[in-house]
């Protein structure tokens, strides 16, 4: 089944879910390695408007570029939500990462956000970039 998501005088086609049936947070995983949902999105789902859920849509292609860099990493991401937005983090990094078209920002849990310009970049020349940075910030 197919929903109609209607706002800003815009109407987006939507599946009922996003779930592809690649479920790993049955595993213990923070987000969906298949559908980039968190566990308590998942939990919520059938109980969520259609403008909460819309707001899910919108945030997982973004989550999707942080798992791929997540991945480099051989780790499991977890996501940050704080005022200035959402946020990933990987353990062995001490910086907060997102991805945004072709823009990557980082940041210090604490710290200023910085950002650069990561057109035609591969998730691991993202990753090697992340690493750099977060060794910059110790030295």
């Amino acid at each position: 089944m197919t929903l109609l998501f209607q706002g800003a005088g815009m109407t987006t086609e939507r599946p009922d879910s996003p779930c592809i049936a690649v479920c790993s947070t049955a595993v213990g995983d923070d987000i969906c390695r298949g559908c980039a949902r968190s566990f308590d999105e998942i939990s919520n789902w059938c109980f969520m408007d259609a403008e909460e859920r819309e707001r899910v849509w919108l945030q997982l292609p973004l989550r999707q570029r942080g798992l791929k860099i997540a991945a480099v990493f051989t780790c499991l991401p977890e996501l940050h939500q704080v005022e200035d937005g959402e946020w990933m983090s990987v353990p062995c990094l001490s910086l907060w990462f997102r991805m945004d078209g072709d823009c990557l920002f980082w940041r210090e849990r604490e710290g200023a956000v910085c950002q650069r310009d990561c057109a035609g970049w591969s998730p691991a020349q993202v990753a090697a970039f992340l690493r750099e940075q977060a060794g910059a910030e110790h030295h």
